[in-house]
């Protein structure tokens, strides 16, 4: 007789679900046993093990505040949930065929919930003493949904290999949810008595879910401090005309915005609160904050962080974007002035950020001109020094891009890592 997890597993396989899974620190016998069973490439798209430091930070885009938290594990989901999509991507464009996914579902009607991302990171039983908790996170992400897992272990009461066996059971049972298979189909932990598994769930608004799917037909989102989403275009903003939003919201935006102050404000703090209110009064117009859900070198946001960045904003609104380069962010909001320190600055600069390609970086300098878009750049600390846009080497025929706020009227030495450091 089949083991009841011979038999879940057997009915994720004959879901239409694919997944990424991607696992660190525990929870790889779940992917073995998930391969155990014939069907598994219906399933896994692919399994990553970024077990090492340096294989995990390259796997994310950065180096994680902590190695085993929600915050990793709902990166590492985001991740997996972008390779899925590509993967997909290539798969139909090389003429495989995908079963179910073939055609893939496009945004808005189907929005691709059939894909999914699955990030686990563990902290188990080693040969040495373990001073912190043996815990598991596991989340999944998908076009509309993300979801957190975890679960304390109690220690010295389990072997290194029956912990695994824990983690890499909860992690079939947080897959098997993710393909739609009812939690009363799920066979049960053997968890000591004062263990517990915490669920929790974010649901995307649909607009910010097609946001996130890079949508064509949805290139921004307002969110105003009362909580609200606005829908529409923000250009041109530095004609002042007001951008249009959703019909039925009763609060109107506090004007025409002229700039835009850009960050992943993780969190948001009183110097970005400060160098916008300078901006605003050197520009003489109204400036926002924007934030995109996809970064450079970050992991894309999933729907519990772009909540909990989005109440932050409390007194100005943020235009939330999936535009990760200034050239993409110029296209989706050309005439702006973005209000940027000199350390961002320096980048937008240098071909090294673009492949050490010359051209490439003109040619992207180029298309924010073209988009009427310029910038304001305020002095940052840099380890012991404080640069300045005067520090930075220019090119000459792009100079007429870049405006200085002078040192003695804003000058703040915080940054979001230190807060979180702290």
């Amino acid at each position: 007789m089949a083991s009841p997890w011979s038999t879940l597993i057997e009915r994720i396989h004959s879901t239409p679900h694919q997944v990424v899974v991607a696992v660190t620190g525990g929870g790889v016998s779940g992917i073995a046993e998930l391969l155990a069973v014939p069907g598994g490439s219906k399933t896994l798209l692919e399994a990553i093990v970024p077990y090492s430091e340096p294989s995990l930070v390259d796997f994310l885009g950065r180096k994680p505040d902590q190695f085993c938290s929600e915050d990793t594990a709902l990166g590492m989901a985001a991740c997996a949930y972008q390779r899925a999509l590509r993967l997909v991507e290539s798969k139909r464009e090389s003429g495989v065929s995908l079963g179910p996914l073939s055609p893939a579902p496009s945004p808005p009607e189907g929005r691709g919930e059939l894909i999914i991302g699955l990030g686990c990171t563990a902290s188990l039983a080693t040969s040495r003493p373990k001073r912190g908790p043996h815990r598991v996170f596991i989340a999944t992400h998908g076009a509309a949904v993300t979801t957190c897992d975890s679960l304390v272990l109690e220690k010295d009461v389990r072997s290194r290999a029956d912990e695994e066996t824990v983690a890499g059971q909860l992690l079939l049972r947080v897959l098997a949810r993710a393909c739609s298979i009812s939690a009363a189909d799920l066979p049960p932990l053997e968890l000591r008595a004062r263990e517990r598994v915490i669920s929790l769930r974010a649901d995307g608004h649909p607009w910010l879910a097609e946001l996130c799917q890079g949508s064509p037909t949805r290139r921004l989102v307002w969110s105003f401090p009362d909580g609200h989403l606005g829908n529409g275009w923000a250009f041109p903003i530095s004609i002042h005309e007001s951008f249009p939003i959703d019909p039925n919201r009763k609060v109107n935006p506090t004007g025409p915005f002229i700039g835009l102050l850009p960050g992943a404000f993780n969190p948001l703090h009183d110097g970005h609160r400060e160098l916008r209110s300078i901006a605003e009064a050197i520009l003489g117009g109204h400036v926002a904050y924007e934030m995109s859900v996809t970064n450079v070198d970050k992991p894309p946001l999933d729907f519990f962080t772009l909540a909990e960045r989005r109440t932050q904003f409390t007194e100005h609104p943020v235009v939330l974007t999936n535009a990760p380069t200034f050239a993409e962010k110029a296209a989706v909001l050309p005439g702006t002035t973005f209000v940027v320190g000199a350390d961002t600055a320096e980048r937008i600069v240098q071909p090294k950020y673009y492949g050490h390609d010359p051209a490439a970086m003109a040619q992207a300098l180029s298309s924010i001109r073209a988009n009427r878009c310029r910038f304001l750049v305020a002095g940052r600390a840099v380890g012991d020094r404080f640069v300045t846009l005067a520090d930075l080497a220019i090119p000459p025929e792009f100079a007429d891009l870049f405006a200085a706020i002078p040192a003695d009227r804003f000058r703040k030495d915080i940054s979001s890592t230190s807060l979180r450091s702290a």
